[in-house]
This record gives C-alpha cells, structure tokens and sequence, in this order.
C-alpha cells in the first residue's frame, strides 16, 4: 500500500512539474524567437533615457504585422526586441526587418543593425530580465519622464532670473510637465496654451515674461545645465 501512495505521488509531482515546465515556456519566448535590433531612439532633451513619442508608433506598427507577436524599447533607447510568432518564417522576419530599418532611418537617419554573437547574448539575457522594457504604448511612462526632466528644466532656468516661492515653482513644474506629457503622449506638435494661460494665475508679469524667454530657449539642456 505504501508503494502504491508513493508511487501516485511521484507521479502527481512529475505532472506538477512538466505543467509548470509547459507554463515557464509558454510565458517566455525561446531565444530564436527574439529577434534585438540596436536603434537610436534617445529623447533629444533627455538623452539617458528613450523617446516614447518617436518609439510608440515603431513598436505599435511592428505589432501589427501577422508575424509579430511582441516589440519592445529598452529604458535607453537604444534596443528593440522582437518577439516572432511561432508560425512566422525567414521571409516574413526579413520583411519586417527591412521595415524597420527603413522607420529607423528615417527617425534618426542612421542604420538600424541587427545584433549578432556575443552582444546579442549579453542583450538577450537583459531583455529576458524583463527589467526596465517597454511594449507598445507603455513607452508613454518614458514620455511622462521627459516631460518631468524638461519642466525641471525650464524651471530652474526661471529661478536663475526671479525668486520664487518653492510652492510656485513646484506648481510651475507640475502645470508643464502636465501640459508636455499631453504633446508628446497624444501627439500634440506643440504646448497649446500660452504662457499667460498656464502660469498666469501664480507668476506675476515679470516672472511670466521670464518663463516665456526660458521656455524659447528650447527642451534640450544648455551649456552648463542638467
């Protein structure tokens, strides 16, 4: 009687197991279905992290393809991982392949390569930590952190010239990087309100004359400035 308890239950745990085995590999692509192209894809104002406005429209348009089943954005910009269908073929993978090479040059007019050998390990072992990639329109988290960084920006430039109040350049922050994420997430091609508008209610003449000169001075960092 003991044998037979014994053996249903090694039986039971052999099936436990292979049924975990089956989910872990229906989870996680095997790696000759991951395809990891480097890009250059940084935000030209925040350049230690990607540009979700340029990389959402890429990654959304690859997944659209029948032979796409998944695309990602490394945090830096500089990866993206394509995850194949079971079914796709060399034909179907160079077709998209050759797509995007094409958005990628015209996005930042440089060639797009596939990596190959040792890198693509090391890259592939990253993207399968699954740590800090972003699918599709999740890129709009690296978006709202742009804004974040620029507000800060064209805040501390205004705070070069005027004293304010730390509860106003707070809510200065707040109200342009509300106001930058909407451009860049929804695909605004620029801040719809005017200065007055958006700090009008809590920045005297003075000071908004002053943020209206911070801000045409433009997103990316100045000599000197973070």
């Amino acid at each position: 009687m003991a044998k037979i308890i014994m053996a249903s239950t090694l039986g039971s745990l052999i099936l436990i197991c292979f049924v975990q085995a089956t989910n872990m590999a229906s989870q996680s692509p095997t790696a000759n279905r991951v395809t990891i192209f480097q890009v250059s894809l940084q935000c030209p104002a925040a350049p230690q992290i990607g540009c979700g406005s340029a990389a959402k429209p890429i990654l959304l348009e690859l997944e659209r393809d029948p032979a796409v089943q998944e695309a990602w954005l490394n945090r830096t910009g500089t990866l993206i991982a394509v995850v194949w269908k079971l079914e796709s073929n060399s034909q179907t993978r160079r077709s998209i392949k050759s797509r995007l090479r094409l958005a990628g040059c015209c996005a930042r007019e440089q060639e797009v390569t596939e990596i190959k050998r040792e890198s693509r390990a090391e890259a592939l072992k990253e993207f399968e930590s699954g740590h800090q990639w972003y699918r599709g329109a999740e890129v709009d988290r690296l978006s709202e952190e742009e804004a974040g960084i620029i507000a800060a920006r064209v805040v501390r430039r205004v705070e070069v010239k005027t004293t304010l109040a730390k509860d106003k350049a707070e809510r200065l922050r707040r109200v342009l990087a509300e106001r930058l994420r909407e451009c860049f997430t929804e695909g605004r091609d620029q801040v719809a309100l005017s200065v007055g508008q958006l700090a009008g209610e809590f920045l005297d003449e003075r000071q908004i004359a002053i943020l209206k000169q911070a801000m045409e001075s433009g997103m990316r960092s100045l000599l000197n400035e973070e």
